[in-house]
């Protein structure tokens, strides 16, 4: 799906820099998850420099940085040759986020930009060249982990940018990006998507119908991607032993609940935090169903559980319930005991049904 139809007012915006030949030297691209701001950052890249996607990957005009752990980058900057494990890494990472640029990929669990990586850029961005260079930095707040000596680095390159080169630096968090950085960009919002800019990118999903789509996902499309993996039976699933585990139906369905719960945050995080959003989107269409507000999308399945939970549970207080999703969560980025976390949210949610 073309990046110009998702976020056509962002295009219309930078297209117009580059038809006025007013491309600045640094740019801001910033809002919410799954909103396709890195596809866009190489969109706008390839316009800058006049190179297609394809010419990317080893291109002296064009450096990507990203999180990633400081001994790969010192091992990357060093190789040169094609069956080194680290050139491998990086080059299947850029054919990868390449191919598919709508798609959120990681070089690793790293949640800083080493200082190595600054020291690097330094090195081999002051030089002429006829083409305009451009530097992307994925997740930019990881410029300002730890003692946030890669940000301070990259403001001093800032204070005195090489000629011809414009910075594109892309975040989540535009508010962690230090301000003496931020004060040196111009800003480049991208919205949520809108559905009706989707419609043809759901289309293609063959599990869910579009409106269901964009409601679990908020038309996130990191969201939709993971919906990928799931059906409308296993999403049920997830739903009815929430449920079952919460109501205290049985013991075996609160230890159920709990452990896979428990399992899906020490194996495999990200389906972790997509399925408590799946259950938390459920409430959200529970809480339609209790105000007798019309539903946007047709799924029997999905909206009877909220109907039969709502008649064994009328007193049940659903705003409590998300609370209660939101606290474990909060705990668990605060590096709280996630066993604990998970059980307070459960006996704390049982005790919102009466």
């Amino acid at each position: 799906m073309d990046i110009s139809k998702l976020q056509p007012k962002p295009w219309d915006y930078i297209q117009s820099i580059i038809t006025k030949d007013r491309i600045g030297n640094a740019y801001l691209i910033h809002g919410p998850s799954g909103s396709g701001k890195e596809a866009f950052a190489l969109e706008f890249c390839s316009l800058i420099t006049g190179f297609k996607l394809n010419q990317f990957i080893n291109n002296p005009n064009i450096f990507l940085i990203l999180p990633g752990d400081s001994d790969f980058y010192k091992k990357l900057f060093k190789s040169s040759k094609m069956d080194e494990k680290e050139y491998q890494e990086w080059n299947n990472y850029w054919k990868t986020k390449l191919v598919f640029p709508l798609k959120k990929n990681k070089l690793s669990h790293s949640k800083r930009i080493p200082i190595n990586v600054l020291k690097n850029l330094k090195k081999n961005i002051f030089f002429k060249s006829e083409h305009k260079k451009v530097v992307i930095i994925f997740d930019a707040h990881a410029l300002s982990e730890g003692s946030a000596e890669s940000a301070n680095a990259l403001l001093k390159i800032l204070e005195e940018p090489p000629n011809n080169t414009s910075f594109l630096l892309v975040t989540d968090f535009a508010n962690n990006v230090a301000s003496t950085i931020t004060s040196r960009c111009q800003m480049i919002n991208i919205p949520r998507i809108a559905s009706n800019n989707l419609v043809d990118f759901l289309a293609r999903k063959k599990n869910f119908d579009p409106d269901i789509l964009s409601f679990l996902s908020n038309n996130n499309l990191e969201k939709i991607d993971l919906l990928d993996e799931y059906s409308r039976e296993s999403i049920v699933d997830i739903v009815s032993k929430y449920i079952n585990c919460i109501q205290y139906n049985t013991a075996e369905s609160v230890a159920l609940f709990s452990q896979e719960t428990l399992l899906r945050f020490n194996s495999k995080r990200e389906l972790f935090y997509f399925e408590l959003d799946i259950i938390k989107k459920w409430l959200e269409c529970t809480a339609l169903i209790k105000e007798s507000i019309m539903i946007p999308f047709e799924w029997e399945d999905f909206t009877h559980l909220g109907e039969d939970f709502l008649s064994k549970n009328e007193n049940s207080n659903i705003v409590s319930l998300l609370k209660e999703i939101e606290i474990c969560l909060n705990n668990l980025k605060s590096n709280n005991a996630p066993k604990l976390s998970i059980m307070n949210m459960i006996i704390n949610s049982h005790n919102s049904l009466n």
